[in-house]
């Protein structure tokens, strides 16, 4: 066998595998999202599983969040981080956070394929990952 074939198919494992994992580990909490429910509906189910004695907070483990409007409608973005991390001078990167796409106060759908396409869609410039 010829090595350059087994590179290229080692690549190609390895990537495939990489899609699997990254699929794989996204919070539960996402998950349990459903297309069109409330924002608030959405950041209770966020909230879930704080840690006991946590500060009340009106948007438990949203990192941060973005707004815009779009044809007369509210299009609101949270970033949502599991581990309850809130923007400070250590700022997390891009990539590690999950956005959670709202359009008039409806879940439109949640994660990065999701929010660039609607980014891209409405002429919103997104920040670098």
């Amino acid at each position: 066998m010829k090595p350059y074939l087994v590179r290229e198919r080692m690549f190609a494992l390895l990537g495939a595998v990489s899609l699997v994992t990254l699929a794989a580990c996204e919070d539960k909490r996402v998950k349990a999202l459903d297309t069109g429910i409330t924002r608030d509906s959405a950041v209770s189910v966020l909230a879930k599983e704080l840690s006991p004695g946590a500060p009340p907070d009106s948007f438990p483990n949203v990192y941060m969040r973005e707004r815009f409007l779009v044809a007369g409608k509210p299009l609101e973005v949270l970033y949502f981080t599991p581990n309850n991390e809130k923007v400070s001078k250590d700022t997390l990167p891009m990539k590690q956070l999950t956005p959670i796409v709202f359009l008039d106060n409806r879940l439109l759908g949640k994660g990065w394929k999701v929010w660039d396409s609607v980014a891209q869609a409405n002429h919103i410039p997104l920040k670098k990952r």
